[in-house]
């Protein structure tokens, strides 16, 4: 017989206990989690463990929910779009500059994927 696995312990963070934060305050604003997390566009699954702290969601999950419920990740974890420009014009960048550099390669990525399907489909 095998030995049995004990489960790890769950390594919490401060942006993982944001977001579960912020979704369980989105959930409430929104009618419920039932009305709520369609939403997001995430499997059931992983919503429950992000919403609960104890899932680890990379970047591009926290954009893809984000996007899914017209935000910004910033505004997602309940930050203001003027904390990320001060934030970021700090650092000499400006944010709607690197915000419309994001859109036109998030663009011509989508452009290249949908030619890139076209010619893997027989004819």
């Amino acid at each position: 017989m095998s030995p049995v696995r004990k489960p790890l312990p769950v390594d919490h963070s401060i942006l993982n206990e944001m977001l579960a934060i912020r979704l369980q305050q989105l959930e409430i604003e929104n009618g419920g989690m039932e009305a709520f997390f369609p939403k997001t566009g995430l499997a059931r699954g992983t919503y429950y463990t992000i919403v609960r702290g104890i899932g680890n969601p990379t970047l591009k999950t926290m954009e893809r929910i984000a996007s899914s419920l017209n935000m910004t990740v910033f505004e997602l974890l309940g930050f203001e779009v003027a904390d990320a420009r001060r934030a970021l014009k700090k650092h000499g960048v400006d944010y709607d500059e690197l915000t419309t550099a994001i859109a036109k390669k998030n663009r011509a990525d989508r452009t290249l994927a949908r030619q890139t399907r076209s010619r893997k489909l027989p004819a």
